[in-house]
C-alpha cells in the first residue's frame, strides 16, 4: 500500500503537430518498408505531448517535444534513412509550441524544471533535451544504449540532436508494490510511489513510461508512443513500428495494471484527448 501520496498537477505540454501514416497509428503486421513505400494517405494533424508533473520535491518534466530546429534543411540524415523519415512523419512547430513558451503558459519555466525523463530518443519527445542544460534527464539504460551504436538513425535516433543532455541510465529493479509486479522492474523517481517509472519496450528497445499516483485525482500512466490511442491499447491493436511482439506484451502488461489500479487513465504523446483527459 502506497500511501500517503502527495497532490501533484499534471499539465499537458503541445510542443508541436505531427502527421503520421495510418500504420503507424493502427498496425496489421505489415512489414514497415513496404507500408512506408506504399502509403499514400495521412492522419488528421495529431500534437506533439510533453508532460509537465508538479510533484511536492520537485518539477519533473515527462518528454521534452519536438524541435523547431527540425524543420530546417540538413536536420534528418540523407540516403535511405532520411527518406524514411520524411516518408513516415511531417511536423509543425509554431513560436508558441516551443518548449519555452508551453512551460510559460503552464505558468513555469525551463529554470524551474528540476528533473525529466524521456519515453525514448525519437526527436518528437527528446527534441529539445538540450535546452535543459545540465538538468538530469532520466532514460532507460536500454535506450541510452543505442546512443552508442555505429549508425542510432537506423533505430530512429537523431545523436547529433538528442544525445546533448546530461542523461541518468535507469535500471529497473523487482517492487515490492503489488500493482507493479506485472512489470519486469520500476524506479521509483522520489521514493513515495508516486512517480515510477517502468519499461514499456516496443516501440523503441528502452521506451519507457511514467507511472503518476497522486492523492487529489485519478492514477495517470504517460505511455509516450506504446500507443496513439488508448481506445487501440484496450483492443490489443498495435502501430507497425518497433518490435510487434514487445509492444502486444507491454500493452497486456498496461492493461492488467488498469485492473490493478481502478480509474487508471492512459495518456499518450500524440492523443488529441490527452488534455480532456487531464481535465
Amino acid at each position: 500500500m502506497i500511501a500517503p501520496l502527495p497532490e501533484i498537477d499534471v499539465v499537458a505540454l503541445t510542443c508541436g503537430r505531427v502527421r503520421v501514416r495510418p500504420k503507424n497509428i493502427r498496425g496489421t503486421g505489415t512489414p514497415m518498408l513496404w507500408w512506408t513505400l506504399t502509403a499514400r494517405a495521412w492522419s488528421r494533424w495529431l500534437p506533439v505531448h510533453a508532460f509537465l508533473v508538479r510533484h511536492p520535491q520537485g518539477a519533473l518534466l515527462f518528454d521534452t517535444g519536438q524541435s523547431p530546429e527540425s524543420l530546417g534543411q540538413g536536420y534528418y540524415p540523407g540516403g535511405l534513412v532520411g527518406w524514411v523519415f520524411r516518408r513516415q512523419a511531417e511536423f509543425q512547430v509554431a513560436a508558441e509550441h516551443g518548449l519555452a513558451a508551453q512551460l510559460e503558459a503552464a505558468g513555469s519555466s525551463i529554470a524551474d524544471v528540476d528533473l525529466a525523463a524521456v519515453s525514448h530518443l525519437h526527436q518528437d519527445h527528446a527534441g529539445n533535451v538540450a535546452l535543459l542544460g545540465e538538468t538530469s534527464v532520466l532514460l532507460s539504460r536500454a535506450e541510452h544504449d543505442l546512443l552508442s551504436e555505429k549508425d542510432p538513425s537506423l533505430h530512429g535516433v537523431l545523436a547529433d540532436h538528442v544525445g546533448a543532455a546530461n542523461y541518468r541510465p535507469v535500471d529497473f529493479t523487482p517492487s515490492a508494490d503489488p500493482a507493479l509486479a506485472v512489470f519486469e522492474g520500476a524506479h521509483d523517481v522520489f521514493g513515495d510511489g508516486a512517480l515510477v517509472l517502468v519499461p514499456t519496450p516496443g516501440h523503441t528497445p528502452g521506451s519507457m513510461s511514467l507511472l503518476v499516483r497522486r492523492a487529489n485525482a485519478a492514477p495517470l500512466l504517460l505511455v509516450g508512443d506504446l500507443t496513439y490511442d488508448p481506445a487501440l491499447l484496450e483492443e490489443g491493436i498495435v502501430p507497425d513500428v518497433g518490435d510487434r511482439s514487445a509492444q502486444r506484451d507491454s500493452s497486456r502488461r498496461v492493461r492488467e495494471l488498469s485492473e490493478a489500479l481502478p480509474g487508471l487513465i492512459v495518456l499518450a504523446a500524440h492523443d488529441p484527448e490527452a488534455q480532456a483527459l487531464l481535465a
